[in-house]
């Protein structure tokens, strides 16, 4: 059980997962929309959001951790 005692390790996995969902979900719908709009195969759009989605997982992980480092301190 000492894998659940730290509560900001928590609050800082809640907080990236809540901001992920409310990012990611109309940027997928617009994604979606544009890929259809130049008709890319699904093989395509799956490349297409792939590649974005790493990049802003990456780009927001390292914000929330940068925020919630500076937090401890």
């Amino acid at each position: 059980m000492k894998y659940f005692k730290n509560k900001m390790f928590w609050l800082e996995a809640v907080s990236d997962t809540a901001i992920g969902t409310l990012v990611n979900f109309p940027l997928n719908i617009i994604i979606l929309t544009i890929t259809f709009k130049l008709e890319l195969s699904a093989f395509d759009t799956s490349i297409v959001l792939c590649v974005v989605f790493t990049i802003l997982a990456i780009v927001r992980k390292y914000i929330v951790r940068t925020y919630f480092s500076k937090k401890d301190r």
